[in-house]
């Protein structure tokens, strides 16, 4: 299981929640260093409080009832799915979602692609999504060998499924691996360490992602476009940008920092507010981003 550790004060933290059935997921909360000592955290508590085996899930799943968890420990959002297939096998789906800056990659390189790019553009993710697990795998596998010799990761797939409701229709991304149910399955066998482990290093909040060249954001960036996918960056802030948003027709925007759409330029010191009746400079109206080269 995934250890708590000490966090940034700014980056969010999503509360892991378990569910039987869909819930609305609850706004971000931020959350203090914690200085204690660490502890076992183990997210699928409640979900074994109920079900004690896998097993167990796959028969309410059977009966008509959806069995998972989904929420985040300290990194990307990731989901734990009991399913039955047609021919009545029961799996547990262990999946992981892009976060950070590749999910904003991916978004707005999806308007920029436009609805005539679609289709395109999905193959093209997720043939990079594979090339980048093909990278991450070999770094997680040998951080968890380092306390359990022999062990070996799982082969994550990468995967789609329904878009979110209020853009151009891009799809949820993310890379997953199943587990087999036997009746001496117990939760623990369902769960690949190396797949908990890769949620942080997508999320970036820790700076698991050092260790690996190509979630860098212009590595990240040439692996993208290496693979068909329209990735643009701020030659300011690095961010990505898409000219396309149905909301900013023609200005180049950002999903990716705290001051929303707008670049994080540097202010000169000479537009600091100085001693006077009132507070606003004209550096309050922000920057706009600029593409950088593509040849990057």
């Amino acid at each position: 299981m995934p250890k708590k550790r000490k966090k940034n004060r700014k980056a969010p933290h999503k509360p892991a929640a378990v569910r039987t059935a869909p819930t609305p997921y609850t706004d971000p909360e931020v959350e203090d260093w914690d200085d204690g000592p660490e502890e076992e955290f183990n997210p699928l508590a409640s979900l074994k409080d109920r079900f004690p085996t896998p097993a167990d899930a796959v028969k309410a799943v059977q009966a008509g009832e959806q069995v998972g968890w989904i929420g985040s420990v300290e990194g990307a959002k990731m989901r734990h799915r009991v399913l039955v297939t047609d021919s009545g096998e029961g799996l547990v789906e262990q999946a992981v979602f892009l976060d950070s800056a590749l999910e904003q990659m991916v978004v707005c390189a999806a308007h920029q692609a436009g609805e005539h790019g679609r289709d395109d553009l999905h193959t093209a993710v997720l043939a990079a999504l594979d090339a980048l697990h093909t990278v991450i795998r070999p770094v997680v596998e040998a951080d968890v060998r380092g306390f359990q010799p022999g062990y070996t990761a799982a082969l994550l797939e990468s995967f789609q499924e329904a878009p979110e409701p209020h853009g151009p229709g891009t799809p949820v991304f993310g890379w997953r691996t199943f587990h087999s149910v036997a009746p001496d399955i117990t939760w623990d066998d369902t769960i690949d360490t190396a797949t908990w482990n890769s949620s942080t290093m997508m999320s970036g909040f820790l700076g698991d992602s050092g260790s690996v060249p190509e979630l860098q954001p212009h590595r990240l960036a040439r692996l993208l476009r290496g693979h068909g996918v329209p990735v643009i960056l701020c030659s300011g802030c690095e961010d990505p940008i898409t000219d396309r948003h149905p909301r900013w027709n023609g200005v180049w925007v950002s999903p990716g920092n705290d001051t929303g759409p707008l670049c994080e330029a540097p202010v000169p010191a000479l537009q600091l507010p100085a001693p006077r009746l009132g507070w606003l400079t004209d550096a309050e109206f922000g920057h706009p981003h600029q593409p950088a080269p593509m040849a990057d």
